[in-house]
């Protein structure tokens, strides 16, 4: 009791010196500062500026930093019930400093502090020097204004601190940083392609619906013009929504010596299948929603997978294949098809996005498990995974790739247990084999058999979804496909 005794009256002192510190410049900023972080609104307003503006791995921080200021505010709510600290005794602040409004709750700890600390350690985890400076700026003046206002204890915002470096900790676990966003995953060298600034010989493809673009035309457009700036004399076929994708795309890899792809992963896939028909090397230009595969090589962009066209450097990937048709990311069984089958249903009239939320949230509550022969074992699997090469694991759910030669397949499998299946379904996937059973269970392999006896046998093959036969096999072609890389992808 003495040592809080003590640490309060050094808590107090330091108050009276910081609220002693002022000019009338100072004076007149404090309150609008003030003011001006309630609600985490420029936390809310930096997480929508990178969200808009950034690439794949700004959106990334985004999200973590606004996980993390999230986290740090309601866990200072729940301290601040539970320490029922009184505000300091401003009544020798100058009017003019004093905030717009009074706060009613406990003082300890500061929940300002506390998402302003949060959200800077979510930024710091991988966001470029300039970012994390600023943010970091702007976090020490959050705290620095809740007292020299005196709206809080210095104490107050040490407390709210460490409850920000906390929750900042915990969202990087939840939204790691991945590094191979920038360098891209291993591959096998592949020497170099002849040198061809001016783009001789390339067809480029452009997919305008491979993209989530409330305008594709116009995402199209500037694709287009990007690329013929960059590789004038290059082949460009934009596509309609009447075309074939796999004709379209058989056709350009048939007649061109490097093939060109811009759009998503399922407009990837398709070219990735007329390359390797045709033995083409692959350049993929990032223009889709999500962009897995381009992301997986490093190429974050369509500037920056022109800028690995220049660079020259081939390299040699694996893929699976599961009934005939190749995967460069992941096929899956089970509930994921029929959540994608609704959510293409719904994408026109709500969005991708918004059509995807409505899809899991139906899949959730209505989901059957499906009935099937697992390399030969019966099994009634709610939801099955095959990953090209094996994927890095986040809170038990599948993450990016740091290989792309290691010519496995990354099977992931949840099945149905009785009694209760959901309520186990749910603690397999939590708490994983070791305190739940084995309704998960994760294995490296080179192949996998499955059986479907009841129709429809929907499987999911990079985001698109197909009819398989009764009895399908994945497998491995390692090191098949030739791609464009970063140069820094491979040293």
């Amino acid at each position: 009791m003495r040592l809080l005794q003590r640490l309060q009256r050094i808590d107090k002192r330091v108050y009276d010196r910081i609220t002693r510190v002022g000019t009338p410049v100072l004076d007149g900023f404090t309150p609008k500062f003030v003011q001006g972080t309630d609600n985490m609104a420029p936390w809310v307003l930096v997480s929508a500026t990178l969200a808009v503006t950034g690439g794949p791995r700004l959106r990334r921080t985004a999200l973590r930093a606004i996980v993390a200021a999230g986290a740090a505010n309601l866990g200072s709510a729940a301290v601040k019930y539970l320490a029922q600290r009184s505000r300091p005794d401003s009544s020798s602040v100058p009017e003019a400093r004093s905030p717009y409004r009074t706060y009613p709750s406990s003082s300890f700890p500061s929940g300002h502090t506390a998402a302003a600390t949060g959200y800077a350690g979510g930024v710091m985890a991988d966001a470029p020097l300039p970012l994390s400076v600023l943010v970091s700026a702007i976090a020490g003046m959050v705290g620095f204004s809740r007292v020299h206002s005196g709206v809080h204890y210095p104490g107050d915002i040490l407390g709210g601190a460490a409850l920000g470096v906390g929750s900042a900790l915990l969202a990087r676990a939840l939204v790691p940083p991945r590094p191979e966003l920038v360098f891209g995953a291993n591959t096998v060298p592949a020497g170099e392609a002849p040198e061809d600034p001016e783009g001789v010989g390339v067809t480029v493809v452009v997919n305008p619906r491979g993209g989530d673009n409330t305008v594709p035309a116009l995402s199209t457009a500037d694709t287009t013009a990007r690329v013929a700036r960059r590789l004038p004399r290059a082949r460009i076929v934009p596509m309609s929504a009447d075309d074939d994708v796999a004709e379209v795309m058989d056709k350009a890899a048939r007649d061109c010596e490097v093939l060109a792809v811009a759009g998503g992963d399922g407009t990837v896939n398709a070219g990735a299948t007329a390359a390797l028909a045709h033995d083409r090397p692959l350049l993929v230009l990032p223009d889709g929603t999500l962009n897995n595969f381009a992301r997986t090589l490093g190429l974050t962009s369509v500037e920056t997978s022109l800028r690995a066209f220049a660079g020259r450097r081939l390299a040699r990937v694996d893929v699976g294949e599961v009934d005939g048709h190749v995967f460069l990311n992941t096929s899956s069984f089970g509930s994921y098809p029929r959540m994608v089958e609704r959510r293409d249903r719904w994408a026109d009239r709500i969005g991708k996005w918004p059509a995807f939320a409505l899809a899991l949230w139906r899949d959730l509550r209505e989901v059957q498990p499906t009935p099937a022969l697992v390399d030969g074992r019966p099994a009634k699997v709610w939801w099955a995974f095959v990953g090209n090469c094996r994927y890095r694991t986040h809170a038990r759910m599948p993450g990016l790739r740091e290989n792309l030669d290691d010519g496995r397949l990354d099977v992931r499998v949840l099945c149905a247990r009785t009694p209760f299946p959901r309520l186990r379904a749910l603690a397999d996937v939590l708490l994983g084999r070791a305190l739940s059973g084995a309704g998960y269970t994760e294995r490296l392999t080179e192949s996998l058999t499955l059986a479907i006896p009841d129709e429809p046998r929907l499987l999911a093959v990079d985001g698109e979804v197909m009819e398989g036969a009764p009895t399908v096999v994945f497998r491995k072609r390692p090191a098949a496909l030739k791609v464009f890389v970063p140069v820094a992808a491979n040293g």
